[in-house]
């Protein structure tokens, strides 16, 4: 039963092996599909962003899905090898429609497109199961309740689907809490022949849940701010505890598994598809993926006016020239703008010229800017 376990070097640890879904989403090759953020659960250490619970769309990544082509442009652009259907939960009534259509359309692209799907499994039924199984590859378990919930798994076992539980670890429930979990997983999953897992996470602080979060006794992480109190401690203290005492692939995932490996793995697949030829990708570090550049932004309407210039009088090349009527300004060379800031602010004295570092989304998140 005893093996070693697996120690990486951001602070997640496993035994056994992992699923394909969490190898995928580590080398950031997982499209991040949030369905719905409604789910009847309301668990109180819930993360999700005010932005993302007030928007009537779903996403793909960080592009909201307006019509069944935003999926794919996504898809495409970071050359997705599978997705993730998140939420809210995916599979209860008021998501499930949306859910289905996506799995299908993404797994019509590719047979072999992984899909892993989270639900708490509420509303989850044969009919349900039946429906979407054929789409997808891997059915992942939010337990709250240990014994109700576990009917909800039983049920998932008649399927081929890989199934695994995936849970934060919260302090407060200790230790003996998690191991009943995996004991009562090793018990059911018995005899079975698809591939069975554990993955447990490093409990999230957030903007949303920060005071339910200090109403159930739990502190931030006095060394990272967007984590709990000893909830590493103890993730890493189960999964030795597994390695010698259950069978079971367990799995516990520290969030800066998310925060620098698999969101930077994700950003720079994305910025090698979508980057400008003046712009510059950052390859490694943690901010693996952003891409640095030239901004220039005008009070007045006359950004094409300035394009044009640049191009026949500063003889800057013309695919070194982006119009970004998304942001209204234009985007070039960061070291080239350096050299011609002078010169193109007698010309133009009212501009406003800086070097940006931003994300290759579809938002363009700007992490810096430094102004010229």
């Amino acid at each position: 039963m005893k093996s070693s376990v697996h120690n990486t070097s951001w602070g997640s640890m496993y035994t056994k092996s992992l699923s394909k879904g969490c190898t995928q989403c580590i080398s950031g090759q997982k499209l991040v599909v949030l369905v719905s953020t409604e789910c009847s659960s309301k668990c109180f250490y819930c993360p999700l962003s005010l932005e993302r619970k007030a928007s009537p769309f779903a996403f793909a990544n960080e592009r909201p899905i307006r019509k069944i082509d935003d999926l794919i442009i996504e898809k495409t652009i970071m050359d997705a090898k599978g997705a993730s259907m998140t939420g809210g939960d995916p599979l209860e009534s008021h998501s499930f429609n949306q859910t289905l259509e996506f799995c299908k359309i993404l797994f019509s692209k590719s047979k072999s497109f992984h899909i892993h799907v989270y639900t708490r499994g509420k509303e989850l039924d044969e009919d349900k199961l039946n429906t979407i199984a054929p789409y997808i590859s891997e059915l992942r378990f939010h337990i709250k309740n240990i014994e109700e919930d576990f009917k909800k798994i039983e049920l998932a076992l008649k399927t081929t689907l890989d199934i695994g539980i995936e849970v934060p670890i919260i302090p407060t429930k200790g230790i003996k809490y998690y191991q009943k979990l995996i004991k009562k997983f090793e018990k059911v999953i018995e005899g079975k022949k698809s591939f069975y897992f554990i993955n447990f996470n490093e409990l999230e602080v957030s903007e949303t849940n920060y005071r339910k979060l200090l109403a159930h006794g739990l502190k931030c992480d006095p060394h990272n701010p967007s984590a709990v109190e000893e909830s590493l401690k103890l993730g890493h203290e189960i999964v030795i505890w597994a390695n010698s005492s259950s069978n079971v692939p367990v799995h516990f995932c520290a969030l800066r598994t998310k925060d620098t490996v698999q969101l930077s793995n994700r950003l720079f697949r994305i910025a090698q598809s979508v980057h400008l030829p003046s712009d510059i990708i950052i390859d490694n570090g943690i901010d693996r993926g952003l891409l640095i550049r030239g901004v220039i932004e005008s009070e007045f309407d006359n950004l094409k006016e300035i394009k044009e210039i640049l191009i026949t009088e500063f003889e800057v090349p013309e695919e070194w020239v982006h119009l970004d009527t998304k942001k209204h300004r234009i985007l070039t060379n960061a070291g080239l703008l350096e050299d011609l800031k002078d010169e193109l602010l007698l010309s133009f004295p009212n501009l406003k010229l800086g070097i940006a570092e931003e994300y290759p989304t579809y938002d363009q998140l700007q992490t810096t800017y430094i102004p010229l």
